[in-house]
């Protein structure tokens, strides 16, 4: 064999094992590759839960130091004969100093908020108002809720949606619901007794 031809076979030969060790170099690092991103996909994964999270642990802070009611007392008042209302002594048990609470009512038989006096607002001279705003409040208060209830309501479940602001500018909707009847009759006395 001529010298030139063995050279040539030698590096006909060299050339196709330098090909396939590039050709398996090139799958080992397209393989890499697609792991690096599996890891990175899985990193971007673990950030976004932890991410959520920290926002759920944030809303619950907050949602914490948001303020906490309760219903005191509640019955149905008929001291005005036009129109029965339902009295809850609305109590904020925790939470917040409030610059302002606002409050609608909903329920079977319930008519409206019972707003403030107006001598020229009608038969029952009270403004009626899909809410009302009872002001400021804080830890320990109460306030009075007044409901309208239509004529033939004495019996009611009332539920209160309060839309409270915090003097931070913080809000917060809470919910209070309770149960409306009238208050027992007094037992009559039998007439007076003889002493002596």
């Amino acid at each position: 064999m001529d010298g030139e031809l063995v050279a040539a076979i030698a590096a006909t030969a060299v050339s196709v094992v330098a090909t396939g060790y590039a050709a398996m170099q090139a799958h080992i690092a397209k393989g890499a590759a697609r792991s690096a991103e599996a890891q990175v996909h899985a990193a971007e994964a673990q950030v976004a839960l932890l991410l959520r999270q920290i926002e759920g642990e944030e809303a619950d802070r907050f949602e914490s130091r948001g303020p906490q009611f309760s219903i005191q007392s509640a019955h149905t008042d008929e001291s005005d004969v036009n129109v029965p209302r339902g009295k809850l002594v609305l109590k904020q048990d925790s939470g917040s100093p409030l610059s302002s609470v606002i409050i609608s009512a909903t329920g079977t038989g319930v008519e409206d908020m019972r707003g403030p006096y107006d001598p020229d607002s009608g038969y029952s001279n009270y403004r009626r108002e899909q809410s009302i705003d009872i002001g400021p409040m804080a830890a320990g208060g109460t306030h009075d809720v007044y409901v309208d209830l239509d004529y033939h309501t004495r019996h009611t479940r009332i539920q209160l949606s309060l839309l409270c602001r915090a003097q931070s500018g913080d809000t917060w909707q809470r919910g209070v619901a309770a149960q409306v009847e009238p208050l027992p009759t007094p037992p009559r006395g039998r007439g007076r007794t003889a002493r002596g």
